[in-house]
């Protein structure tokens, strides 16, 4: 997609009910690859920008201090080189703005524009919060209030491990054999044990001695 250079001065358009899931982004030329996974529960920028472009090159240096403020709390900054350019072309503008997010060769969507710089900011749901240019305070603004939601969600805590019904100990077989083991189960005819290296290990109650079989039944009791 290639977009002839025209001076955005609008303000910010009101966000939509577009999705993220709209955008088709292009082959990435620079930086980090993109996926689907990638950028789930990441708040996204998508900028449109152009090499022939002043005010797309002038706002280059700010993204870049955005990313470098904001990547460790989940943003991810796309720029849609849209004016068709080469590699060549495209390298030592964004090496002298210091720019190390994500290049891409353009990125088309639903949102029909006519001047660049133009930008899209989406939440870490995917939803389309900002719709605008690269200058002023509600574009960061809406940056900042999405990472904030980020923050703010309760955090899935990891499942707690679940506690064996008897400790490791040593047990005894019938033939005097000791085994150190774990007990994570036990009915009337087998107990399960957890092994020292993870494994679970059924094995019959009648084969242990009388001491083995007599802890396991008192622990398998039913609490009053």
């Amino acid at each position: 997609m290639a977009l002839p250079f025209l001076v955005s001065t609008g303000l910010a358009a009101e966000a939509s009910a577009h999705k993220l899931s709209e955008w088709k982004i292009g082959k990435v030329l620079f930086g980090e690859k993109i996926s689907k996974g990638d950028l789930k529960g990441k708040v996204v920028v998508l900028e449109n920008w152009g090499v022939n472009c002043p005010p797309c090159i002038a706002s280059l240096p700010h993204l870049a201090e955005l990313d470098k403020k904001f990547r460790d709390k989940g943003l991810f900054i796309i720029g849609a080189e849209s004016q068709g350019s080469s590699k060549d072309e495209i390298k030592p503008i964004i090496e002298k703005a210091k720019v190390e997010y994500t290049i891409t060769s353009g990125a088309e969507g639903p949102i029909q524009f006519n001047a660049i710089p133009r930008v899209f900011v989406f939440d870490a749901e995917g939803a389309l919060v900002f719709d605008g240019y690269p200058s002023g305070a509600d574009f960061e603004k809406s940056i900042t209030d999405s990472l904030e939601k980020v923050e703010a969600s309760p955090k899935e805590e990891p499942a707690a491990a679940t506690s064996p019904m008897i400790a490791s100990r040593t047990w005894t077989n019938s033939s005097g054999v000791e085994i150190v083991a774990a007990v994570k189960s036990a009915d009337s005819t087998s107990v399960v044990f957890l092994m020292p290296n993870g494994k679970e290990v059924p094995y019959p109650l009648e084969k242990l001695s009388e001491d083995s079989r007599k802890v396991i039944a008192e622990s398998n009791k039913p609490k009053k």
